[in-house]
């Protein structure tokens, strides 16, 4: 190989491997998590709509009195977070995306993921699922949603109708 060859493909190399990394051996930042679009239909009156979250348990919930020690158990996540204000209510779709950036969602399967009403004052106690997440149209059979590392899993869909809402999973 000649000398100008030789530099050539030194130079080539070099600037290969240099643009092609930007940060070493840093770990990946990317978030994970899913998106979608909640539909919204039949609307109760406002004062029976005190706020709207998306919850995604790890486990289907047998009873009521297991979802706060579920939520402390970082086994469920709320969305959005505690302690900034729900979706928005009144409107016919809403499109989210629930990341695991600046939330307590994990990597991992959650089977039973729902749209939750607040419909009195009791923050602990005064919820109900209002959609839930399905791959089964027409039906309220919930579908397991996976969160991957680094991936956004898009259309992770609700339909929301107030005047046909999911049974409470516990008795």
């Amino acid at each position: 190989m000649t000398l100008p060859r030789f530099a050539g493909a030194i130079a080539v190399g070099f600037l290969t491997l240099w643009s092609g990394c930007d940060s070493g051996l840093a770990p990946l930042n990317e978030p994970a998590g899913f998106r979608g679009v909640i539909r919204f239909k039949n609307w109760p009156p406002p004062d029976s709509v005190k706020e709207l979250r998306l919850v995604a348990f790890e486990n289907f919930p047998s009873d009521s009195a297991g979802i706060l020690p579920a939520l402390l158990a970082m086994k469920a996540v709320v969305y959005p977070p505690v302690g900034f204000s729900g979706f928005p209510t009144f409107l016919d779709s809403l499109e989210y995306e629930f990341t695991t950036k600046g939330t307590t969602l994990q990597v991992k399967k959650y089977d039973y993921v729902v749209i939750a009403l607040r419909y009195g004052t009791n923050f602990f106690a005064d919820w109900k699922p209002v959609g839930v997440y399905t791959t089964t149209p027409n039906s309220f059979i919930p579908a397991p949603v996976r969160v991957l590392l680094h991936r956004i899993t898009p259309d992770i869909d609700f339909q929301v109708d107030f005047h046909n809402t999911p049974p409470k999973p516990w008795r």
